[in-house]
């Protein structure tokens, strides 16, 4: 689906507010989530598909805080990552890769297909980058735009 298709289809849609304390919430979230997978870390080998599918996720929620700092609202994955497409070319990220894990995800919860141990090690580097790419623009938002008082 392309961004104006979104647009169109009201899946992608301007609330007429930034929510900076949602998306701290979400960036909360995401860090509880991750805390959660580093500390399991030495399951990954019994488990490929449940540490790419809780990496996803932990993705989807800084996508979507990012999407509260702008003020918008997206009512699937598809058109969250679009938006990022569209409006947040400064993040510059794999967009491509992005796609690519959104539909591995659907695949793993929607199909039953098993990821394996080799496939997860291959994308852990990249999924965590894409996070940490993530979570650091978040936060540098946060504080540029709602400054902790002194």
């Amino acid at each position: 689906m392309r961004f104006s298709d979104c647009i169109k289809e009201e899946r992608l849609t301007e609330t007429g507010e930034k929510d900076a304390n949602k998306a701290q919430e979400l960036l909360a979230l995401a860090a509880h989530k991750a805390s959660f997978w580093e500390e399991v870390d030495d399951k990954a080998p019994a488990y490929p598909s449940l540490f790419v599918e809780g990496h996803y996720e932990i993705i989807k929620e800084l996508a979507t805080a990012i999407l509260c700092l702008d003020g918008w609202k997206a009512e699937n994955h598809d058109c969250l990552f679009q938006y990022l497409v569209e409006k947040r070319q400064d993040l510059e990220l794999d967009f491509e890769y992005l796609a690519e894990l959104r539909k591995l995800r659907n695949k793993i919860d929607y199909h039953g297909i098993k990821v394996s141990n080799d496939m997860w090690k291959q994308n852990k580097m990249r999924i965590q980058l894409i996070i940490r790419a993530l979570r650091d623009y978040i936060n540098k938002r946060l504080e540029k735009d709602h400054p902790l008082p002194q």
